[in-house]
């Protein structure tokens, strides 16, 4: 039986980190989809349904949390990941309170892009099992 396609959301406005992510999450067999800011990763969720979203917080535009609150709000079923290069970042409590959103904040630049991929698989499968 084929295992169903992963698919995930990389949310940065960094061109060079959505592109690592990209290519380490392809490299194991996720499809991926770009967006660099809030808005545009909105437009996406229109006609896609990836299964979690890495998110960068400070970010042109819709910053990462007013993104999260807003796809939540669109896509109940979406989990997601916080990635963020801002040492003094701390996720706000109605983030925290989210079901779908991981406990887990990962700064940039990432070290282990194993434990990222880890994490996201693991916040799917979670809410995989209670559905």
């Amino acid at each position: 039986m084929d295992e169903p396609v992963k698919t995930v959301l990389l949310v940065d406005d960094e061109i060079n980190i959505r592109q690592s992510f990209a290519d380490y999450f392809e490299d194991n067999l996720w499809e991926t989809l770009q967006a660099e800011n809030g808005e545009q990763a909105l437009e996406i969720l229109k006609t896609a349904s990836p299964q979690g979203a890495i998110v960068d917080i400070r970010m042109g535009g819709m910053d990462g949390n007013a993104f999260i609150r807003e796809a939540y709000e669109k896509n109940p079923d979406l989990n997601f990941i916080i990635c963020t290069g801002s040492p003094e970042y701390d996720v706000p409590p109605d983030l925290k309170g989210l079901p779908r959103v991981s406990e887990i904040l990962f700064r940039k630049p990432v070290a282990d892009m194993a434990a990222l991929e880890k994490t996201l698989s693991c916040l799917i499968r979670n809410h995989q099992k209670k559905e």
